[in-house]
C-alpha cells in the first residue's frame, strides 16, 4: 500500500458552522400601518429589543390598522411578518369578497374601499410619471382617472394543478407559497373559466391518478367564439386519455383544447372550432395560449383612448410595434379615416393569424415580423410614420426607446403593463425631446397592485 506523509502545514477541513439563526425571527410586536407598499402589502415600523427599528411587510392590512405581528423572514431590506391578531382595524377597511383572500396569491387589496383603491392606483401612475422626471404638480394634471375593469371580469387565466394523495386541487398559488389552492369562487374571473375550473377538477377526480399527475398547468382564455383551454403537462397523453380529453371539450363546448409537453410545440387534441377574437369587426384569430388583454373592459378602455388621440393628431402612417395578434391594429387602421399602419410582432405565430386576418378584410396594414428587442426600427425606417404606437411586454422597450429619441415621429403613444419600465422608456423618449401631454391608468388586475399606463408623446424640440 502506497503511504502519502502528510503535510503538517496543510490545512484541514472547514468546521462546519451552525447556521445563526436570525433572532429577530418570531419577535412580536404591536403595529399601526403606515402606508400599503407597490406591491400592495402593508409597511410599518418595529422596534427592536436592542433598540433599533426594522421595516416590515405584512400582507392583507391597511393604513391606520392597529395589529400585532410576529416577523417570520428576510425580506428586501426589512420583514415579511405575519398578522398574529387584530387589535382595530381602520375605516377604509372592507370585507373582502372572496373566502380565500388570505391564502390566495392573487388579490392583495379586496379589503380595501373603492375610493381608496381608486386613488392607490392612481398614486402608483403618479409616482411612475413623476420617476421619469415630471414635477409632482405637473404630473397630478397628467394622470386622469383610473379605468378599473369591473369583477368577473377577468377572460383568461393560468390554474395551476395538483393532483396528489389529498385530492385534486386546480387553482392558484397561496400567498408567496408553492402551495396550489382550490379557489371555486374566485371573484375575479368571468363565470365562463369558473365554470371551466369545477368542470375540470371532476374531469381529473374521475382519470386515472397516473395520468391526471402529469398535468401541472392549464391556460384558459375566452375567446368571442369559445373558451381556448391549453394544458401543460410533464408527459404526452395515450389514446384514452386523448379520448376522454375529446369528449370533455365536446360537453364543455371547449372551442379548442391543445396539449403541451414539456418545452415542445403544443398540439390541438380537440379542435370544436376556432378561437377568434373581434377588432373593428375583423375576425382574428388566436394561438393556444396566445395574448389578448386581460378584460375587454381594459381593452375597450385603452382603444377608446388612442381613438380619442387620433382624432386630434390625425395620422396618414402609423407604426404598431409589438402588435401581438392586433389589440391595436384595426383601430388605428379603420377607425375614423383610414390610415396605413405597418404592424410589427416578433412572435411567428401571432404575425402569421394577424396576416391572414389582414388579408381577408382587406385592411390597410402591412404586418412585419421582427424581434424589437433585438432589431428596433432606426433612423430611415421611422420616417415615414407620423405616429409610432407601442405596446411591449413587462421588459419594456428600452431599444426601440432609444432609437425613437432620436429619429422617432412628432408623435408617440405608448402603452405599458410595467410602472417601473414604462418610466424608464419615458425618461429615455423625454431626454430625446419628447414631453407626455396626457396619461391613462387602465387597471385589468382588479384588487392586485398591477397597473397599465396609456401615455401620449410629442416631440417639442430637437433631440
Amino acid at each position: 500500500m502506497k503511504h502519502h506523509n502528510r503535510n503538517p502545514r496543510a490545512r484541514g477541513g472547514r468546521k462546519r458552522q451552525p447556521s445563526r439563526r436570525d433572532p429577530l425571527i418570531g419577535f412580536e410586536a404591536d403595529v399601526t400601518i403606515e402606508q400599503i407598499g407597490a406591491r400592495g402589502d402593508g409597511i410599518a415600523h418595529v422596534a427592536t429589543p436592542d433598540g433599533k427599528s426594522v421595516l416590515i411587510y405584512v400582507d392583507c392590512v391597511l393604513p391606520g390598522d392597529q395589529v400585532r405581528v410576529a416577523l417570520r423572514q428576510k425580506r428586501g431590506d426589512g420583514y415579511g411578518a405575519e398578522v398574529v391578531a387584530e387589535i382595530a382595524r381602520s375605516s377604509g377597511y372592507n370585507t373582502p369578497r372572496c373566502a380565500h383572500f388570505k391564502e390566495c396569491g392573487g388579490c392583495a387589496l379586496q379589503h380595501m374601499n373603492d375610493d381608496d383603491y381608486r386613488t392607490w392606483k392612481r398614486d402608483k401612475a403618479l409616482v411612475a410619471v413623476q420617476r421619469a422626471g415630471i414635477d409632482p404638480q405637473d404630473a397630478e394634471t397628467l394622470v386622469g382617472d383610473v379605468e378599473i375593469s369591473p369583477p368577473a371580469s377577468r377572460r383568461r387565466a393560468g390554474f395551476s394543478v395538483h393532483v396528489g394523495a389529498t385530492g385534486v386541487f386546480v387553482g392558484f398559488h397561496g400567498r408567496f407559497s408553492h402551495t396550489v389552492l382550490n379557489v371555486p369562487d374566485c371573484a375575479v374571473l368571468r363565470p365562463e373559466l369558473m365554470a371551466f375550473r369545477e368542470a375540470f377538477v371532476m374531469f381529473l377526480e374521475a382519470c386515472p391518478p397516473e395520468h391526471a399527475r402529469d398535468i401541472k398547468e392549464v391556460f384558459v382564455t375566452l375567446t368571442d367564439s369559445g373558451l381556448d383551454v391549453l394544458i401543460q403537462a410533464s408527459n404526452d397523453p395515450d389514446l384514452d386519455m386523448r379520448q376522454d380529453l375529446a369528449e370533455f371539450a365536446e360537453a364543455q363546448n371547449i372551442a379548442r383544447l391543445s396539449w403541451k409537453t414539456g418545452d415542445r410545440p403544443d398540439e390541438p387534441v380537440a379542435a370544436r372550432h376556432l378561437p377568434v377574437v373581434r377588432f373593428e369587426g375583423v375576425e382574428v384569430a388566436i394561438a393556444p395560449g396566445g395574448f389578448l388583454q386581460a378584460t375587454q373592459d381594459g381593452e375597450q378602455a385603452l382603444v377608446a383612448a388612442i381613438k380619442s388621440a387620433l382624432a386630434d393628431i390625425a395620422p396618414k402612417n402609423v407604426a404598431d410595434l409589438f402588435c401581438g395578434v392586433g389589440s391595436f391594429t384595426f383601430s388605428l387602421a379603420l377607425s375614423g379615416k383610414r390610415r396605413s399602419v405597418t404592424a410589427v410582432e416578433s412572435d411567428p405565430r401571432a404575425v402569421e393569424l394577424l396576416q391572414y386576418a389582414v388579408g381577408q378584410s382587406g385592411s390597410p396594414v402591412k404586418v412585419v415580423k421582427r424581434d424589437l428587442f433585438r432589431q428596433p426600427l432606426v433612423g430611415d425606417e421611422l420616417s415615414s410614420f407620423d405616429l409610432v404606437v407601442f405596446d411591449p411586454p413587462r421588459a419594456g422597450a428600452l431599444a426601440q426607446s432609444e432609437t425613437l429619441a432620436v429619429d422617432g415621429p412628432e408623435w408617440i403613444i405608448a402603452v405599458s403593463c410595467n410602472p417601473a419600465t414604462f418610466s424608464r422608456d419615458m425618461r429615455v423618449l423625454r431626454n430625446g425631446g419628447y414631453e407626455i401631454t396626457k396619461v391613462v391608468p387602465v387597471d385589468q388586475f382588479l384588487w392586485s397592485s398591477h397597473l397599465e399606463l396609456f401615455a401620449i408623446l410629442r416631440r417639442v424640440s430637437a433631440g
